[in-house]
């Protein structure tokens, strides 16, 4: 796709052109990056997420969600899972006002990355897992969790969003806070995304929702709940 190869030339130049104290580790996750493996990229050659911490720009605008959805409003001392956290660009660029973060990728080498940058930032409240979601199995449950556009994935990493949604519920704390983000309107339709979400509501009871009016095509007119978990 002509504008995806746009978009990661403009973000990789940014990249180039900026001489701050982050740029020789920026170098490195770069050439992390540049690895090849045999998982789907969704970054296409360049990020899917941006990093604001280390000032490295991707597809989709970390900073920007994280201030549209109010994350950090509901983490105050909890304990949170982020489901495909890629390179873990919301848990590390959160405010730390959590007790503690996990986030969980199946692809080994996003979670190379994001412990990279964990270790650089000496982010210690975060623990990074490389595995399958649907099969790992948690030793505790958590106050929030984070499936952002993760409920089905273009990668086939998850393909069963009804069991996906039973693990989600198994795992999160009685009225523990669910973070929900509908794909880009190209892979799932708004009316799928809201059938997904009245079915959900026999658990949960809606705080917020909304939609994104910013960035690209990745960010723009997404769909997102805010779900508190029934007792």
């Amino acid at each position: 796709m002509n504008s995806v190869k746009i978009l990661n030339f403009l973000n990789y130049l940014s990249h180039l052109i900026s001489f701050d104290k982050d740029r020789s580790f920026r170098k490195k996750v770069i050439a992390k990056n540049n690895e090849k493996n045999n998982f789907y990229d969704y970054g296409q050659s360049f990020f899917y997420q941006s990093i604001p911490c280390i000032n490295l720009k991707g597809l989709r605008n970390t900073e920007k969600r994280i201030k549209k959805l109010k994350l950090e409003k509901y983490t105050n001392n909890k304990i949170i899972l982020d489901i495909g956290t890629n390179i873990g660009s919301i848990l590390l660029n959160m405010e730390e006002n959590y007790k503690e973060a996990v986030g969980i990728e199946y692809n080994p080498k996003l979670i190379d990355i994001a412990e990279m940058i964990r270790v650089y930032k000496k982010k210690n409240r975060i623990q990074f897992i490389c595995s399958y979601f649907q099969s790992y199995e948690f030793n505790k449950s958590f106050d929030v969790i984070f499936s952002l556009a993760n409920h089905s994935t273009f990668d086939k990493g998850i393909t069963d969003t009804q069991k996906y949604f039973e693990k989600v519920k198994k795992i999160i704390s009685p009225n523990g806070i669910l973070f929900l983000e509908s794909h880009a309107h190209l892979y799932e339709k708004p009316s799928d995304f809201e059938k997904l979400v009245d079915e959900l509501k026999k658990d949960f009871v809606v705080l917020e929702n909304g939609i994104y009016n910013f960035g690209n095509y990745y960010d723009r007119d997404r769909i997102f709940y805010l779900l508190k978990k029934n007792n």
